[in-house]
């Protein structure tokens, strides 16, 4: 493995991602460009090209890379030989406007309620609610009206300002990406116009991620305001203060140094099983069973992103205000072991990609407008950083979610035949 070869994989994955944009919704694809970006793009550069963010890795390259490659391939491998993609560029005509609008109405509606439910017991259920609102929003494209085009720029400029405010852009980026999909099916963009999308984003994360640490500082402690112009001043006074080639500035340092999630997995591998023993599924039970309960009627249960794992897994204590997980990758080495993981890696691969062809074809099929929920569901699938816990919970909460927006669907317009097409 070389350089080369990790920028050629890059662009592999990238055109493979862009291709499928134009004929499914590619959250798949997706999937597997940001698990190579992050745990074997990124984390061969600090190795080889960013000694400075050497310090995060806790063991040697090939140490690291004997297991990470043959996980990556395993999991890929699941996905791929279990994946069948179905092409919905050509259905979204059926959809009828009014169900559009309709729809979109109800999930805003609901997701606005619980934001401001003042009622003890719900946080849980909000985590998820509270994304319906960009998913609704999608639904919007599907009826083309200036209302509607207004709504989707205020619930959109609603997000950018929770990102300005917390100072956290993740979401922001995400749902971003999540709509950008939705536009390129619903109005069939060219390839070409498609790939462009890494040239506006690369750019906006590494400006991001170049003055993130200096705006948070700014604005958590009072000094100055959250906004836009604020980030503007720090990107320029950064500028001035460069003068080193643009992929040795501070910007894309940082943003390698962010996008890597190896260090995790190496902070895992140093540590199990020398100071802490496999689980042998223990853990892996634990999280299948906190998903599925409900935190309402057991609130003790199992808690995501917990400080204790993290600990017990890799040594490392957290602050009090940090959540860290151990990642996908992580929880299936300590659950089934080195050999054991490269085999359950490729069953989750598997899965999933049957879980998107199922969804696809019971419920998109047959009422297109369900395309917008594929993201809602498999949003913290693509998130690296996230655990089995995440995937897990986030896919069985939200499928149910999903069933009960249904039924409110069918109580509110009971008459209403699905995939009605209004002439």
């Amino acid at each position: 493995m070389n350089l080369l070869s990790i920028y050629i994989l890059f662009i592999l994955f990238y055109l493979l991602f862009i291709f499928k944009a134009g004929k499914c919704y590619p959250i798949l694809y997706l999937f597997l460009l940001v698990y190579f970006v992050q745990y074997i793009f990124s984390v061969y550069l600090i190795y080889n090209v960013y000694p400075v963010l050497a310090e995060q890795m806790t063991i040697k390259q090939d140490v690291l890379f004997s297991y990470l490659i043959p996980a990556l391939l395993s999991l890929f491998a699941g996905v791929f030989a279990f994946n069948k993609d179905i092409k919905i560029s050509n259905i979204f005509s059926k959809i009828d406007r009014k169900q559009a609008v309709d729809l979109g109405n109800l999930l805003i509606g609901v997701s606005l309620f619980f934001d401001v439910l003042p009622l003890p017991g719900i946080k849980s259920i909000v985590s998820f609610t509270y994304y319906l609102k960009y998913i609704g929003v999608m639904c919007f494209l599907f009826a083309p009206s200036g209302r509607n085009y207004s709504v989707i720029a205020i619930i959109y400029l609603l997000l950018v300002r929770e990102a300005l405010q917390g100072g956290i852009f993740i979401d922001f980026f995400m749902w971003s990406t999540y709509l950008f999909l939705i536009v390129s099916l619903r109005y069939e963009f060219s390839l070409r116009l498609r790939a462009l999308f890494i040239v506006l984003a690369v750019p906006l994360l590494i400006l991001i991620q170049s003055v993130k640490y200096e705006y948070r500082k700014a604005t958590w402690s009072g000094k100055r305001e959250t906004g836009v112009e604020l980030i503007t001043e720090l990107a320029v006074e950064k500028e001035k203060q460069r003068d080193d080639p643009f992929n040795q500035s501070e910007g894309v340092v940082r943003t390698v140094g962010r996008l890597n999630q190896g260090w995790h997995l190496g902070m895992v591998l140093r540590w199990v099983p020398s100071h802490e023993s496999f689980s042998n599924g223990e853990d892996f039970l634990g999280d299948v069973g906190a998903a599925i309960l409900p935190r309402f009627f057991f609130p003790n249960k199992k808690m995501g992103g917990s400080q204790d794992k993290f600990y017990k897994y890799t040594g490392r204590k957290l602050t009090k205000t940090t959540s860290m997980t151990i990642g996908v990758l992580g929880d299936f080495y300590i659950n089934f072991g080195r050999e054991g993981s490269f085999l359950a890696l490729f069953i989750f691969g598997a899965v999933v990609s049957r879980l998107v062809y199922f969804f696809i074809r019971k419920y998109v099929l047959p009422d297109p407008i369900n395309v917008i929920w594929i993201p809602f569901l498999f949003s913290y699938l693509v998130r690296a950083n996230n655990d089995f816990y995440f995937v897990f919970n986030n896919l069985s909460k939200g499928f149910l979610i999903f069933i009960a927006i249904n039924y409110l669907r069918k109580q509110l317009w009971p008459n209403r035949p699905i995939n009605y097409q209004r002439q």
